[in-house]
């Protein structure tokens, strides 16, 4: 690969960095090693800022391309995302549930209380089955052409919005059957409509307010981590759709020794239909595809991280005979042709969790 790539992946046992060099890799940093590295985001405009969240310790930032980090905002971070109109703007959601805004790239942060001002019942879902037992945001998604327009992924919980930039919100979980969320956004350069991945369903949406209903078909998965667009070949295209998949829930794969049995699935009509993509992968895999991340500068291509972990529950006890939350070597994966194929990189990593792709 010629082009310049910073590559960030956050595992079981610290943040691992990479630059592009010719046709190979160089690792460059290895950060965090006695934590796990859960949350990853940065921004394509300034493409040397990253932040990174260790698990039970708090969001750090770097300013000078992984070299440096500096501790921002201490606590159990476990989500991150930067107002794609605005650089300056961060997002950060806890366990449990709270969300903080830095209007400086992080140096300050205001929480916004408004969040626990939901009904009680809407709040009594904000749960976990592991101890603590409290939920926690796990994916923030701000409007890009609105950014008073914020989404919340609860963990569990459901989806909550707000149009007004934190002021107020409201759940709008309605037809989805187990709110254990994992990821929400909007079809790019439109106002809808909205797609979720939970772990017990795929859902698309034209107002989330009015609710939820299936788009699966095709699928041959029922548990869902995360989704990415990729922006249309020809200009009369709609986006690519991928997403990540496996055969039930994390807590199933541990409870029966089973394999995840990951796929990675393609839509080209706005999740109206799928079909499984993957020439170069085996029919069986046995750890998750937790996560993608665009290449900055080709548009058909993707980063995909693999880990046989529990993504769900960090302190769980990983049994080294469950071949899909064993904690041993994860793997980075590169398709050129929007899914189609892809290939291994030669990678040295523990199980990967979340991945960054910047501009180098």
């Amino acid at each position: 690969m010629s082009e310049g790539v910073r590559l960030y992946a956050g595992t079981q046992h610290g943040l691992f960095i990479w630059r592009s060099r010719g046709d190979g890799w160089e690792e460059t940093a290895r950060e965090f090693s006695d934590r796990m590295v859960d949350v990853l985001a940065g921004d394509r405009r300034r493409p040397e800022r990253v932040y990174a969240a260790a698990t039970f310790d708090g969001l750090y930032r770097s300013d000078d391309a992984g070299d440096r980090w500096t501790l921002v905002l201490p606590g159990d971070v476990r989500a991150v995302t930067v107002d794609p109109s605005d650089e300056r703007v961060v997002y950060a959601g806890t366990a449990p549930v709270r969300l903080y805004r830095s209007e400086d790239a992080g140096a300050t942060w205001e929480e916004l209380p408004a969040l626990q001002a939901l009904p009680a019942d809407v709040r009594k879902r904000w749960w976990t089955p592991y101890p603590p037992h409290t939920g926690h945001v796990r994916d923030i998604f701000v409007h890009p052409e609105d950014p008073r327009v914020l989404y919340l992924c609860l963990e569990h919980g459901g989806i909550v919005r707000s149009l007004d930039r934190g002021g107020t919100w409201e759940d709008v979980s309605a037809g989805i059957d187990w709110v254990d969320m994992h990821a929400v956004a909007c079809l790019p350069g439109r106002k809808s409509p909205y797609f979720t991945a939970s772990a017990k369903g795929f859902y698309r949406s034209d107002d989330p307010a009015c609710g939820w209903v299936r788009a699966e078909r095709g699928m041959t998965r029922n548990y869902f981590n995360s989704f990415l667009f990729l922006p249309p070949a020809r200009p009369e295209q709609v986006p690519t759709m991928l997403v990540c998949a496996a055969d039930d829930v994390p807590g199933a794969w541990r409870r029966e020794a089973k394999s995840a049995r990951a796929a990675i699935f393609r839509s080209d009509d706005e999740a109206e239909s799928w079909y499984r993509v993957g020439h170069g992968l085996p029919e069986i895999m046995d750890a998750m595809v937790w996560g993608f991340t665009p290449h900055p500068t080709d548009p058909n291509a993707v980063f995909a991280g693999v880990g046989a972990i529990d993504r769900g529950d960090p302190l769980a006890p990983l049994a080294p005979t469950v071949p899909a939350v064993c904690d041993g070597p994860g793997e980075v994966l590169l398709t050129r042709d929007r899914g189609e194929s892809w290939q291994h990189l030669d990678l040295t990593l523990p199980a990967d969790r979340v991945l960054w792709a910047a501009a180098d």
